[in-house]
């Protein structure tokens, strides 16, 4: 029988999908572009840090550019508003050359919460999402598109079949509207189509791309 896993901090609300607080409160969770000033890998890294528990929804609502260095979040902020501008070039997870967003949570926000890169063929990449989603971890995974283009989504659930593999990745994605009736607005279809681009990602706009899987970035509150 086919089952899904979905990380115990989502909620569907009148609203939709929220996210538990450390209080028990529920919160906003889903960051659609056009929300702040920043591009996907921004968007879902913001998403996973309110997943965790790490911020507040209400901690990344951009009201002006006096930022407080002495806050994490604000020096954060910052980083990723302020020195970066719209990120028109989009983000590396990681990157030995060029700057990232591991090394941005690292300059600004290491006292709450560490990140690990994960590279690897998409066996080892599959797996170690399905590892993360069982221990109620989410994950910023990274797809490439057929042709050209990149997009950073936020696994926050998988679909396993009668064998316990995974078959889709179950998706928070910056790019389509906030889901309202299900804790997912994207999915990344496992099922091997051929070719270097052999996964869809299929949106629940209908919107069907040929991707691959490139890297993952897990990041865990302290």
């Amino acid at each position: 029988m086919k089952t899904i896993k979905i990380i115990e901090q989502l909620l569907i609300d009148v609203d939709g999908v929220k996210a538990k607080t450390k209080n028990g409160k529920y919160q906003t969770v889903h960051l659609r572009q056009g929300n702040l000033d920043g591009a996907c890998a921004v968007y879902s890294t913001m998403m996973n840090l309110i997943l965790i528990g790490a911020v507040k929804f209400s901690d990344i609502r951009l009201s002006g550019n006096n930022y407080d260095k002495r806050y994490g979040i604000e020096r954060l902020k910052k980083e990723f508003f302020d020195l970066k501008g719209l990120h028109r070039e989009g983000n590396y997870f990681y990157h030995e050359e060029f700057d990232n967003i591991k090394e941005m949570l690292q300059r600004s926000f290491s006292k709450h919460v560490s990140s690990t890169h994960i590279e690897g063929n998409a066996d080892e990449i599959i797996d170690k999402i399905h590892q993360n989603i069982n221990n109620n971890q989410p994950l910023l995974i990274s797809i490439a598109y057929k042709g050209s283009g990149s997009h950073a989504l936020v696994a926050v659930g998988v679909e396993i079949n009668e064998q316990n593999q995974p078959i889709k990745i179950l998706c928070l994605d910056p790019g389509c509207e906030t889901p309202k009736f299900t804790y997912w607005n994207s999915i990344i279809d496992l099922k091997p189509q051929g070719g270097k681009y052999t996964f869809r990602n299929i949106t629940e706009t209908g919107d069907c791309k040929y991707v691959q899987l490139q890297d993952v970035l897990v990041i865990s509150s302290k």
